[in-house]
């Protein structure tokens, strides 16, 4: 990837005489692209066109707040130099960089593009609570920070827009990016940079993305994967995506113990049914404490072993919180300086089972390796299969969290990419639920939770929705959520779990948690050999499904005509 601080040193010696703003059109070396650039009507920044061959793949304006005095340009190069900013593009493969500074640390840069609604089809984007699809139809508030949140479904928030014309734009993870898409201006994506909310001890105000055009939206897909997303490096543990995992979670929440686990497990084997039970939430003394409660599961060793000895695999619910109950680790870490905090020092950590947490700061090795070593204990006492690791973004901790980095351009998403790479010692029979440039991690990322409900507000329409998002900003290892979703605002119905089950069963795993023999069927519906069928379905596929996802970590621009690729925008622009 084209290093942002090497643009800036390239202009910083480069002398170019000054012209006025006037129209300017700059040249691609690589691939017939070319940059257009003229006064904004406004009297503020300059229109934008890229053109492929002639024809308009992005448009827009850049600096739309600021007043473009003098601009200066070479065949494939333009420059402006203030007292404010620099701004300076230059050729890059497959299209130009486009990098705005600012040293002044209250300056706000903002670009904003056209998404032509109702001609071009956008893709990719961020995981949304409303997952939109194709996402021009998608809302964004701008004055959200755009990284790794817990609201509005936000865990897996991907700087990568690609249209139907052929064209993406790709965002600098340095960036301090907030988007506004559909809000302050209908029909436009604006990208602004601004260093406030999460993003603290900068230097400079830095807005830097790169404008690519190619023939077609599965070219430039490509390339995008090749330069900026890349791709996974393997792929889950073939069981995971083989037979069903059958979680405690939706059907008991946290009323469980070993009996419960037993039971549940045996009931889905004399169904005649297999495949993963996970252990979810809320097993431990205290959370955190990756001990077992002794008094609910006295027996639970002697029961994963049985399990395990069914031919079942057997996980467990993880995540990276220490509630206040836990109150040596609470002391050890807080002296040790493992929790994450705010530049006053607080350490405060919100989360669904508390108001008064810790969370485990993983930029630091030493804290990762306190947290891995509960779970190496409990792992090598209890003879658990693997984990699901739950959380991971941001701001359940006091803002603006601080975070061990060499560059603070990296934060805050960086505590994200290091949990990450923390959990992924654990093998391939583990699963995480946000992410943020962690594609080449062989294992499944698994969607937020689902409610039980039909549509797309975090319902079954959703489902298929969140799945073809997911795959466009380059995880194609995506676990769906629980089928019938989690119970949450109402309790799934026949109908709804029968169809989710449909819905499912050529996605990369199935994942249970309520039980179809639990449903009453009706005259026409006997619910446990539809869902039946649809397993066996699934398994009878599954060879195939893992075959795409070997053929994954080896597909490249370059090889684009071997049909290795399986993205979704394979179905819009089939290859010829």
């Amino acid at each position: 990837m084209l290093n942002p601080r090497s643009i800036w040193c390239f202009y910083a010696v480069l002398v170019i005489g000054q012209v006025y703003a006037a129209p300017y059109t700059i040249l691609s070396d690589t691939n017939d692209i070319s940059l257009s650039l003229n006064p904004s009507s406004s009297g503020l920044g300059f229109d934008v066109l890229l053109y492929r061959d002639n024809v308009t793949v992005i448009e827009g304006t850049i600096g739309v707040n600021i007043n473009v005095t003098s601009f200066s340009c070479l065949s494939r190069t333009c420059s402006s130099v203030t007292s404010d900013y620099t701004l300076s593009i230059i050729d890059v493969n497959g299209g130009f960089a486009v990098m705005w500074v600012s040293h002044d640390l209250t300056y706000t840069l903002k670009d904003c593009f056209d998404l032509k609604k109702g001609e071009v089809n956008w893709y990719g984007g961020p995981q949304n609570y409303q997952q939109e699809w194709p996402i021009e139809k998608l809302t964004l508030n701008g004055a959200n920070p755009y990284v790794v949140r817990k609201d509005s479904n936000f865990a897996v928030p991907e700087r990568y827009w690609l249209n139907s014309n052929g064209g993406y734009i790709y965002i600098h993870e340095n960036v301090p990016l907030y988007v506004d898409q559909n809000n302050e201006r209908d029909g436009q994506l604006c990208l602004i940079a601004s260093n406030t909310g999460p993003y603290i001890n900068r230097t400079r105000v830095l807005l830097t993305y790169f404008l690519t055009g190619f023939d077609d939206p599965q070219q430039a897909h490509l390339h995008a994967i090749d330069y900026y997303l890349g791709k996974p490096q393997g792929h889950p543990n073939e069981a995971m995506v083989t037979k069903p995992i059958w979680t405690t979670w939706a059907k008991y929440k946290k009323y469980i113990n070993d009996s419960v686990v037993r039971e549940f497990a045996y009931d889905i084997l004399d169904h005649g049914f297999d495949g993963q039970i996970e252990i979810d939430e809320d097993w431990e003394t205290c959370f955190g404490s990756r001990v077992f409660k002794p008094d609910l599961f006295a027996n639970i060793t002697e029961v994963v072993r049985d399990l395990q000895a069914r031919n079942l695999r057997v996980t467990l619910w993880a995540a990276p919180f220490i509630n206040p109950e836990c109150t040596e680790l609470i002391e050890e870490g807080e002296r040790e300086g493992y929790f994450v905090a705010n530049p006053d020092g607080n350490m405060t950590t919100v989360w669904w089972e508390s108001n008064d947490a810790r969370q485990i700061d993983f930029t630091k090795s030493a804290a990762a390796a306190w947290y891995s070593a509960r779970l190496d204990k409990v792992r090598s006492e209890v003879g658990v299969d693997g984990f699901k690791f739950d959380a991971g973004e941001v701001d359940y901790v006091a803002q603006p969290g601080v975070y061990q980095s060499d560059d603070p351009e990296n934060v805050p998403n960086i505590f994200t990419q290091s949990y990450i790479s923390t959990i992924s010692n654990y093998g391939d029979l583990i699963e995480a639920r946000s992410a943020f440039k962690t594609q080449r991690y062989p294992f499944f990322l698994r969607m937020i939770d689902k409610d039980s409900v039909w549509g797309l507000d975090d319902g079954l329409q959703s489902l298929v929705t969140t799945l073809l998002q997911l795959n466009m900003v380059g995880y194609s290892m995506v676990l769906p959520d629980m089928i019938g979703g989690n119970g949450y605002r109402q309790q799934p119905t026949l109908d709804l779990l029968i169809r989710w089950t449909q819905a499912t069963v050529f996605m990369p795993a199935m994942q249970f948690s309520y039980l179809p023999w639990d449903f009453a069927d009706d005259d026409k519906l006997n619910a446990t050999e539809i869902v039946r069928n649809m397993v066996n379905l699934h398994e009878k596929y599954a060879p195939d499904i893992l075959s795409a996802m070997k053929l994954t970590k080896n597909t490249t621009e370059k090889e684009k005509d071997t049909d290795n690729t399986r993205d979704p925008i394979s179905c819009i622009v089939p290859r010829q």
